[in-house]
């Protein structure tokens, strides 16, 4: 057939080796680039980008350093790692240097040959790279992405600008490691001067060192082979999502696949009764409890997804936030996960969905049971005791539900009966009880509040001396009945409001047989 009017014979997409049939096409540089800055990277996950890469090349420590410099800030990432030699780093700043398909070691972080690139280009614009090996000789490269704007060509920089080469000289004192600066951050800082600070700049970082204590959670608490992160002077100190240092945390069985190269772990964490301050604080984690719950994927030891159900359609609901699930994979499988450049998402293969959806919905209902349990009545022992003695019961009609005062919880029933029989009395009092619940108020600050309304401070709901002997009178009752000592204690730690503040509970322990 005639193209262009030159006779070509038929190709199949087999057999299409006729260079007449193909053309260069490379990318624009000028244009490509701003689609490059464009992966929805924020400070954090840029950095911890860097840090894949430090991990890769055996770093014991990594420094994260930042400086406002008047208004000229700047952001140096060093690491003691193995170092490259001038062809690797050469290879390392080339866009695309390693295919997504080849086969990966198995410590290897990256994955499509842009990390180290995109991250950087996504905070800057001006991104330098000297290394050093323990052979010796330092190779620096850079990345000014005016200049390839500007020419129109992918030009990689040799000699470091005079500006940033003071910041490079930490590299003469280590025997190897690596050296990445960034500067021109046009990404970081507001462009109006007016609105520029060097709190503002500074307090961004107390973000990224929490968001690289949870991603390399796993690293820092390697006792083995620990890595060291710096961020400015503070030091990182691992997150623990699944607070497994508390001893009522939970760990659900385990399951594996596929070889174990999948391995799924599901916890449940304690209540908030059982959680100290400092936990309650910290095991909200960045997005803080109800954001948080869900699964935790991680790829060799690297956190990739933090909470919420992957796209399972799963709600994140409050009394399901105890639930958290421990997903390892190998870094083989990124391809299988739809793991993105950022290392920020992640979707499970068709064949492991059920078994998924299945460990959530599991792991969900026990953290219900946890969430739900009521403090202070020191459990219920005896499992025949049921939930029919409550102050208040769900009425459901249709999708609405509402909450209804109910008349024959033995306490509220004495109480009652002691003002009025008048019937028509009790139904005035109900309905106006009822109607005033404040729904809306109560979901609302337990939202903002984490567990507001739940593990008062004891004088904030301290019984009256009244309802301590009501209590003492329910408890003979109980035993004229035939209970035991301890039937009677639990069936009365069970019954509302007796299971709602500790004095009861000691006043019936105080009781001698």
């Amino acid at each position: 057939m005639l193209i262009g009017g030159v006779l070509v014979k038929t190709q199949t997409k087999n057999n299409s080796t006729d260079i007449v049939n193909f053309e260069d096409c490379p990318p624009k540089a000028d244009a490509m680039i701003h689609s490059l800055r464009a992966f929805g990277y924020d400070l954090g996950m840029a950095v911890a980008d860097l840090i894949d890469n430090s991990i890769f090349a055996e770093a014991a420590n990594v420094w994260i350093q930042y400086d406002w410099n008047d208004g000229d800030p700047w952001i140096r990432i060093i690491d003691d790692g193995k170092g490259m030699s001038e062809e690797r780093l050469v290879e390392a700043m080339t866009l695309g240097s390693t295919s997504p398909l080849e086969h990966r070691k198995p410590n290897d972080l990256g994955r499509f040959g842009l990390g180290l690139k995109t991250a950087s280009f996504s905070q800057c614009k001006l991104v330098t790279v000297a290394t050093r090996t323990s052979r010796g000789g330092e190779a620096v490269r850079f990345w000014d992405l005016d200049h390839v704007e500007n020419v129109k060509k992918w030009e990689l920089g040799k000699v470091p600008y005079g500006e940033v080469r003071p910041l490079l000289e930490p590299l003469n004192e280590m025997e190897h490691g690596t050296v990445v600066v960034w500067k021109v951050l046009d990404r970081i800082i507001d462009k109006d001067p007016n609105h520029q600070s060097s709190d503002e700049f500074n307090v961004k970082f107390l973000a990224v060192q929490k968001y690289l204590e949870m991603v390399f959670h796993q690293y820092l608490e390697n006792k083995r082979k620990r890595l060291d992160i710096h961020v400015g002077v503070a030091k990182c100190s691992p997150w623990d999502p699944y607070l497994i240092k508390n001893k009522h945390y939970q760990e659900l069985s385990d399951e594996r696949y596929e070889d174990n190269k999948i391995r799924v772990t599901p916890y449940v964490l304690p209540h908030v009764s059982h959680r100290s301050t400092e936990e309650n604080e910290k095991g909200g984690g960045l997005k803080g409890w109800n954001a948080q719950q869900g699964f935790y994927v991680y790829r060799n030891k690297r956190m990739i997804v933090s909470g919420g159900y992957l796209d399972f359609d799963l709600k994140p609901e409050e009394h399901y936030k105890l639930a958290r699930i421990k997903v390892e994979i190998t870094n083989d499988m990124d391809h299988e996960w739809s793991i993105d450049v950022r290392k920020a998402v992640a979707s499970p293969p068709d064949r492991l969905r059920n078994d998924l959806l299945r460990i959530a919905r599991v792991t969900r209902n026990k953290a219900s049971e946890v969430y739900r349990a009521r403090v202070g009545g020191g459990g219920r022992r005896n499992p025949a005791v049921t939930n029919t003695d409550d102050v208040w019961l769900k009425v459901r009609r249709g999708e609405k539900i509402s909450y209804k005062l109910n008349l024959e919880n033995p306490v509220l029933k004495k109480l009652i009966g002691e003002v009025t029989s008048d019937n028509e009395w009790k139904k005035r009092f109900c309905h106006v009880v009822e109607s005033t619940v404040p729904h809306q108020l109560i979901i609302m600050d337990g939202l903002e509040y984490e567990d507001c309304h739940v593990d008062l401070l004891g004088n904030m709901n301290s019984p009256p001396d009244g309802l301590l002997e009501m209590c003492r009178e329910f408890y003979d009752v109980k035993r004229g009945q035939g209970l035991s000592h301890h039937e009677a204690v639990d069936v009365l730690s069970c019954m509302e409001p007796f299971n709602t503040h500790p004095a009861f509970r000691a006043m019936l322990d105080a009781i001698t047989v």
